[in-house]
């Protein structure tokens, strides 16, 4: 991503802080499938929406700017006072896929009713803020857990000096923390768990799969089909990724590795010009494990197996 398009969020709070009252607000849910949802909202919601949402965020970065607050990659820094995490939008593919469907099929959208779908399934709630002086829309993120749902049949309410009956089919408890701000192709980062826990996105396991790749590709010639990418191949793989961190690349020899596939049996093939191809996952999780000796052949039986687990005996122990 190039520098001009990551937005400032010094610059937002400027610009946003006097169109505050102007500010028109969209309300969205989005599910456990990232399916997102249209919601209604009476209109004396509109200031607590905005101070829910927007009011502390906006003081936060204004009193941050004061501070010296930096602003530093998601995926290179932990979380810390004084400093706020900023990635980019395409790397968050979940939170990219929601934004995706609000700005490209709004109008085709199902209005969320507790009839037709249910709360228990909803992660997260986007507030879109608009404004006729603002060249772009900016989004506000908060997850949502079920322990913020109040569900009508098992809700009391308290008006006056007593219980009632909750008489609607659900409520909800917005929290007034800071989660996540997005703004055009850049993500803000305020609440790095919830950031995490609404759109899956591990970003120190991505960090780590890109720098494993490029070891993989500098130390290995590799062949793999035009839509495929190792990248693509250790998204999301946790296993994976932390098998190749414990392996010593620099001790593997590429020639030695296809010498020990083939004595193995292990169906790993060379082209024309000597690169390993990768064709699919199931091609890379035997081209990892030869890396990582997760094979063995019985001298017993002559069988090839693959290791969950390795514990290597005590020969001295078992002796005794």
């Amino acid at each position: 991503m190039e520098e001009e398009q990551q937005a400032d969020i010094f610059l937002w709070a400027t610009n946003t802080e006097p169109l505050r009252d102007g500010l028109e607000i969209d309300f969205f849910l989005f599910d456990k499938d990232y399916a997102v949802y249209t919601v209604k909202y009476a209109d004396e919601l509109k200031q607590q929406l905005k101070k829910l949402f927007l009011n502390d965020m906006l003081r936060y970065v204004r009193e941050g700017a004061a501070k010296g607050m930096a602003v530093r990659d998601f995926e290179m820094s932990e979380a810390e006072d004084n400093v706020l995490q900023r990635t980019d939008l395409v790397r968050v593919e979940n939170a990219n896929e929601v934004i995706v469907r609000i700005n490209e099929e709004e109008a085709d959208l199902d209005p969320f009713t507790e009839e037709s779908h249910e709360f228990k399934k909803i992660r997260g709630m986007m507030a879109r803020f608009t404004h006729p002086a603002m060249k772009q829309p900016f989004f506000i993120a908060k997850q949502v857990k079920q322990s913020q749902v109040l569900r009508g049949d098992t809700a009391w309410m308290f008006s006056g000096n007593s219980f009632k009956e909750f008489d609607a089919a659900a409520g909800l408890r917005v929290t007034p923390d800071n989660q996540a701000l997005l703004i055009g192709e850049t993500v803000f980062v305020f609440n790095e768990a919830k950031f995490e826990g609404m759109f899956k996105y591990n970003a120190k396991l991505q960090h780590l799969a890109h720098q494993q790749v490029a070891a993989l590709e500098a130390h290995f010639k590799l062949s793999l089909p035009d839509e495929l990418t190792l990248q693509a191949l250790l998204k999301g793989k946790k296993r994976l990724v932390q098998k190749l961190q414990k392996i010593d690349l620099e001790a593997v020899d590429q020639n030695k590795l296809m010498e020990h596939a083939d004595e193995l049996g292990i169906d790993l093939m060379l082209d024309d010009i000597g690169s390993i191809i990768i064709m699919d996952g199931k091609d890379f999780d035997k081209f990892v494990n030869l890396l990582n000796d997760d094979y063995i052949t019985s001298t017993y039986s002559g069988v090839t197996y693959e290791i969950k687990s390795k514990k290597p005996l005590d020969k001295d122990k078992e002796e005794k």
